[in-house]
């Protein structure tokens, strides 16, 4: 087994770490969201936090995912016209889709610094009763991010090497007839 197998294979097993934490955070948020309820309705109080928290976790827990998505050919595809491709052309559309998707989270990751350096630099607070600084929900946004650009790099090597990485499809193409 090559090292660029073994940085594959361990890319995926992050992105399966990710997922699954994405997936514990959703969890948390389901009982924050169930307390915050509780309190209104049972005890005529509220948390203050359960909203304002609730957002942060679910876009970390969004962000986490994308990882995996990527990886397990999740992201919204179309493929009509590339399952029509010879071999060569499949390889040259997955090329040019992590080269888009690099782009893309590149300037997702610069954007998303900038406005992680201005939260850090101006000591940014939510307008929450939790006055939370705004940095931390916001450290995810770059970090994700980054993560995607190391996962379409490691695609796009792969392709130039000839070895795309496997992607499931959905669903078998449609016959001419519509079945």
């Amino acid at each position: 087994m090559s090292t660029f197998d073994a940085m594959g294979r361990m890319l995926e097993r992050s992105s399966r770490w990710s997922c699954d934490f994405a997936g514990w955070l959703l969890a948390f948020m389901a009982v924050l969201i169930n307390v915050e309820v509780a309190a209104r309705y049972v005890f005529n109080t509220s948390t203050l936090i359960a909203d304002e928290y609730s957002g942060y976790l679910f876009v970390w827990s969004t962000l986490l995912g994308f990882a995996y998505a990527l990886q397990g050919g999740q992201f919204l595809r179309v493929e009509t016209v590339v399952t029509r491709l010879g071999r060569r052309g499949q390889a040259a559309s997955e090329l040019v889709a992590a080269i888009a998707g690099l782009v893309v989270a590149l300037v997702c990751t610069y954007a998303t610094g900038l406005l992680l350096a201005s939260a850090l630099h101006f000591g940014t607070r939510s307008i929450q009763p939790s006055a939370t600084p705004l940095w931390l929900p916001e450290l995810m946004l770059p970090l994700a991010f980054a993560w995607l650009c190391v996962l379409y790099l490691h695609q796009i090597v792969a392709t130039l090497r000839g070895k795309p990485p496997e992607v499931p499809h959905a669903a078998a193409p449609l016959s001419p007839d519509g079945t």
